[in-house]
Formats: C-alpha cells, sequence, structure tokens
C-alpha cells in the first residue's frame, strides 16, 4: 500500500508520504491519512521533507493544537504533536505545479 493516497495508520511508529515521494506527487491529490494510537496516548509528527506549491498545494493537520494546522510552501514545519491519540493529514493539489511534497514520521 505504499503508492495508496490516504488510509488508516496503526501501531506505534512509521512513516507518511505524499503519494509517489520522493518523486513528484499527482495534481489534484486528495489524500487523508488517519494516524491512530493507544487511547491516552498522544502522536508526534516530525517533518523529514517539505516541498509544496505555495497556498496552492497543502497539508492539512487535525487533532493538534492548535485544532487545524495548514502547511505549505518549501520550509520543513515544526513537529507536530496531537492532543488526543489520533491525528488526520489531508493532503490536496491543484492542477498546476508539482513538487516533491512530504515525507514524515511518526511515533506514538
Amino acid at each position: 500500500a505504499e503508492d495508496a493516497c490516504g488510509g488508516t495508520m496503526r501501531g506505534s511508529s512509521g512513516i507518511i508520504s505524499s503519494p509517489n515521494f520522493p518523486n513528484e506527487y499527482h495534481n489534484n491529490a486528495d489524500c487523508t491519512w488517519t494516524i491512530v494510537a493507544e487511547p491516552g496516548d498522544t502522536i508526534s509528527l516530525i517533518f523529514t521533507d517539505f516541498q509544496m506549491e505555495e497556498k496552492y498545494d497543502y497539508l492539512e493537520i487535525e487533532g493538534s493544537e492548535p485544532p487545524t494546522i495548514g502547511l505549505s510552501g518549501m520550509n520543513i514545519p515544526p513537529p507536530v504533536i496531537s492532543n488526543k491519540n489520533w491525528l488526520r493529514l489531508h493532503f490536496v493539489t491543484d492542477s498546476n505545479h508539482r513538487y516533491r511534497g512530504f515525507s514524515a514520521h511518526y511515533q506514538g
């Protein structure tokens, strides 16, 4: 399921990356991943690579503080820590430019 677009990730750690990474992601992508940890645990998400078209392609993260984080552009974002036992990542791209996308390591 490496090239699958989205899904539910369980387990104490793993890697999530945009489709096709480290090659360019597809246009008009719409992917949602949910990371689920044990009840009572939190999840930390550490980005190792991040390249997207500013404003038009983005990664939205829910389940942290602030409740929704929108990421875009060329800078590696700071780590995201969940405030519950799940994090949801929503990756959206438009029909234009394509970049490498993102790769992140998560840990419960």
